[in-house]
């Protein structure tokens, strides 16, 4: 540095001692801004804008095959967590099934005693201590648009707006690997906060759906969209204890096509779980009661195992969920889908 050179030379030549207490004052000076993070003029790092100016999404994202087609085995369903880092790194912690694979259910620890104190089931990979897999890459953000390109080399698009403040939305529009439908939520509130099952709000929270199925009668694969959601305001809902909701709901239009394996005089009626172990991650069941043995009120057979993680505004307010269900435990049989209900 010429400051160095000059202080050297005027040491040399019997320089006076305020110019070397001015020299060591600088070097305390740039000390303390390294220390401290702060940039001095000209070595400030790029800022990558976080999409929607969010830190952490809830994601579900997955290949479903387009409708009326039929799944080729390649479909999967992913729920995640991507976190935006302001360098322009992104990280995802996520949760996997393979309509090639088959997931035999798993019993959580919550059980809806208070209710019909039976067992509460999800998809086998969903439950406590099961593997959480985890994707690393970069991103970049231009106007409603965001990129991501994983270490791995695959690539996602998505379109990022922000419909109310607090909240921001992300769909897909491609990626280089086969998903081909995605939402996401985002807010900066920390991924630890998360609401109890009793505080959220008793509404109705719509949604869409993407899914590929296997018809037991037929035999046969097919595919589909459509819109869907979970009604909290339902009187039906029961709070079993802190851990579980439940609900037995008549299905009284005629049109309905649900509980279609309901023999001709049975009641047509669905029972619902929604559980917590704690933390944004919720487990949401339902079958047919029709379909239940004897005197039996639980039910252990092939019931709609739907993992979700709950959608949190930057208020920590709860806004719904986004999830997949991955009711296959033979592979390609039952059904592997994609879903979000939420309020936004």
């Amino acid at each position: 540095m010429n400051v160095t050179r000059q202080a050297a030379r005027a040491g040399a030549s019997g320089g006076t001692a305020p110019k070397r207490r001015s020299l060591r004052s600088w070097l305390v000076v740039l000390g303390i801004l390294a220390l401290t993070g702060v940039a001095l003029p000209g070595t400030a790092s790029a800022v990558v804008e976080r999409p929607g100016g969010k830190e952490s999404y809830a994601v579900t994202i997955g290949q479903v095959a387009p409708t009326g087609t039929t799944p080729t085995g390649k479909e999967f369903s992913r729920l995640a967590m991507y976190y935006f880092d302001p360098d322009g790194t992104v990280r995802e912690a996520f949760w996997f099934w393979s309509w090639s694979i088959g997931y035999p259910a798993a019993t959580i620890r919550s059980t809806s005693a208070g209710c019909d104190n039976c067992a509460i089931h999800t998809a086998g990979g969903f439950q406590a201590g099961a593997e959480v897999k985890e994707l690393r890459g970069k991103y970049t953000t231009t106007g409603s648009k965001l990129a991501i390109t994983w270490d791995n080399g695959s690539t996602e698009a998505w379109t990022v707006a922000s419909p109310e403040a607090g909240i921001a939305v992300l769909s897909l529009t491609g990626s280089s690997y086969g998903a081909n439908v995605g939402q996401g939520y985002g807010s900066n509130v920390r991924t630890t906060v998360s609401v109890p099952l009793k505080e959220m709000p008793k509404k109705y929270y719509p949604g869409r759906y993407a899914y590929n199925a296997y018809d037991v009668k037929t035999g046969k694969l097919y595919s589909g969209t459509g819109t869907s959601g979970i009604n909290l305001s339902l009187p039906q809902w029961k709070e079993c204890n802190d851990n579980c909701l439940s609900a037995a709901v008549e299905i009284t239009d005629p049109n309905s096509t649900a509980c279609t394996a309901c023999k001709p005089g049975e009641k047509r009626a669905i029972r619902y779980y929604l559980a917590s172990e704690g933390g944004r991650k919720n487990f949401y069941e339902h079958f047919c009661t029709c379909l239940l043995q004897g005197d039996s009120k639980c039910y252990n057979g092939g019931s709609h195992l739907k993992p979700q993680l709950q959608v949190i505004d930057d208020s920590g307010r709860f806004r719904g969920w986004v999830g997949v269900e991955a009711q296959h435990r033979v592979a390609n049989r039952g059904t592997i889908a994609v879903h979000w209900y939420t309020d936004v």
